[in-house]
């Protein structure tokens, strides 16, 4: 069950956004999503929890850590025009629906747009988008991310991530932005090898 928008405490600094009310539960709700793709990565990619970091499986073994934060609004039910079949062609009604609900969702934003403007709610920061595949194909699929982020956490040098099919850079760039946004590390330790003699 998702909470209710509330103090928030731990949250990642953000540009300026506090950590209390909307803006730091949508925050919230971001760093929670970016965890949970890191963790499946880790699942999918069948690494053992014990080479997880502390912080990563104490996030995985509490529940409550999972909970997102909602603010939910329901709109009033829309109504569309009454088609009058005898008197319009339904090209004509549907020209007449489109415009109703065209007005009805306008409206509907500038009330929700109105208590900001007044005070009394706070703007969300805009999401970050996922680019998709791109034009020529090069942009990496946010599972490939999430796997060059568990790859990190648990200590592989970018080279190693990165392999013979990206580049350091990219794959560098596209990880630490993920785990930023999970509120995780990106620099890592990587784990001692032991010394032959």
């Amino acid at each position: 069950m998702a909470k209710s928008s509330a103090p928030i405490h731990g949250s990642p600094k953000d540009a300026g956004v506090p950590n209390t009310g909307d803006a730091a539960a949508a925050v919230k709700n971001r760093q929670i999503r970016a965890r949970l793709q890191i963790i499946k990565a880790l699942q999918r990619l069948k690494i053992p929890q014990g080479q997880w970091p502390d912080y990563v499986r104490t996030f995985f073994t509490n529940p409550q850590e999972h909970q997102g934060y909602c603010s939910t609004i329901l709109p009033p039910p829309f109504e569309p025009p009454v088609f009058e079949r005898l008197d319009e062609s339904p090209e004509q009604w549907a020209k007449a629906a489109d415009a109703a609900w065209q007005k009805y969702r306008d409206d509907f934003l500038k009330q929700c747009q109105f208590w900001v403007t007044a005070g009394v709610d706070e703007e969300i920061p805009p999401m970050k988008t996922t680019r998709g595949p791109g034009r020529k194909g090069r942009n990496s699929p946010p599972e490939l991310r999430a796997n060059w982020a568990a790859l990190r956490l648990i200590g592989t040098p970018w080279k190693l991530i990165a392999g013979d099919g990206f580049k350091e850079d990219k794959v560098k760039k596209a990880a630490t932005e993920v785990l930023e946004l999970a509120g995780w590390p990106p620099k890592v330790k990587p784990p001692k090898t032991p010394k032959v003699v």
